[in-house]
């Protein structure tokens, strides 16, 4: 029988991997694991990893000598040394369709928020106040704005469904999407500039790369319209926070709605938390007790696949041979 680590969690429970993998492989639970020698000293004969941030390294993989994948518990894998892993024969998937409801209907949310100042209204209301005009103004109608989306993958064309079911105008830059295929959704394709020019609301579904690096920058948020919003439930770093934060003290934009951060948690002296006009959430858009449940299954449904010498579902590494 094969051994799956876990390295590091938050679940309640391993009950789902442990139910998909019953007759393949004995799940052991090592979490909390943090470095890369604690994953050396507690997966020494792990056959497979399934691991949330701990960083699988090739000094890692070389000193597991049964190790034959590794999985991440979500989209991103910025920790794992995907080169390296290719370099040695070693599988590496991720999770990347397991949350894609939650995702949307939050940046949906965030968006709904915004635009009808829900955070500011509750506040007035503790204060004591019935202030409707002082406190909110100016409010838009929602229908009939352009909502521009940068990324337009499985979370982005939800995003975009959503929208356009609030009667908004959905224009989009993606590089890997057509101009036909953004219209066939019911989106305008456009450059960059144009979206950030045009978009009254926009929304980050982009993945995290070195060219989406702080792709929204001080000079990227200085081509916003004034009275626009920035939401970002993609990844913390394709956003320069300080740039965003010195932008809305100086009211350059009107809002932005944050789940996510280069730094996570977010310093608890970081710039943003003191910005006007924001929405901050802890990386919390992925979460339902359905998507919970989900990821846990997907996860190791694929480390089943790997161990049967079956195609995985979302390799990022060529098939075992």
């Amino acid at each position: 029988m094969y051994k799956v680590v876990i390295t590091d969690h938050a679940f309640p429970s391993l009950d789902p991997e442990r139910a998909v993998l019953r007759d393949l492989a004995e799940v052991v639970d090592r979490s909390p694991l943090r470095t890369e020698d604690d994953v050396i000293q507690a997966a020494q004969d792990a056959d497979a990893l399934i691991i949330g941030f701990v960083p699988i390294t090739a000094r890692v993989m070389d000193a597991l000598p049964r190790l034959r994948c590794v999985v991440r518990y979500g989209v991103g894998y910025e920790t794992i040394d995907v080169p390296a892993a290719v370099a040695r024969g070693i599988q590496v998937a991720n999770v990347p369709d397991y949350c894609i409801p939650e995702v949307a209907d939050h940046a949906m949310a965030l968006l709904l928020a915004l635009a009808r100042k829900v955070i500011p209204l509750d506040a007035s209301m503790r204060r004591g106040e019935w202030a409707t005009l002082k406190t909110a103004k100016p409010v838009h109608r929602i229908e009939g704005r352009t909502l521009g989306l940068i990324g337009m993958g499985r979370i982005g064309s939800a995003v975009a469904r959503r929208a356009l079911g609030f009667g908004m105008r959905v224009i989009v830059h993606d590089k890997y999407l057509s101009p036909e295929r953004a219209q066939a959704a019911g989106a305008t394709w456009v450059d960059l500039d144009a979206l950030l020019h045009e978009a009254d609301f926009i929304s980050i579904h982009t993945p995290l790369t070195p060219e989406t690096h702080h792709l929204i920058n001080a000079e990227a948020i200085g081509k916003m319209k004034p009275g626009a919003y920035l939401i970002n439930v993609a990844r913390g770093a394709i956003v320069d926070t300080p740039a965003l934060a010195e932008a809305l003290r100086a009211g350059r934009i009107a809002g932005a709605a944050l789940d996510v951060f280069e730094q996570e948690p977010l310093p608890a002296d970081h710039p943003i938390r003191n910005a006007p006009n924001t929405i901050l959430h802890p990386h919390a858009a992925w979460y339902s007790e359905e998507a919970m449940i989900q990821l846990q299954i997907n996860a190791a449904e694929e480390v089943a696949r790997a161990l049967r010498g079956e195609p995985l579902k979302n390799p990022l590494t060529p098939m075992r041979t």
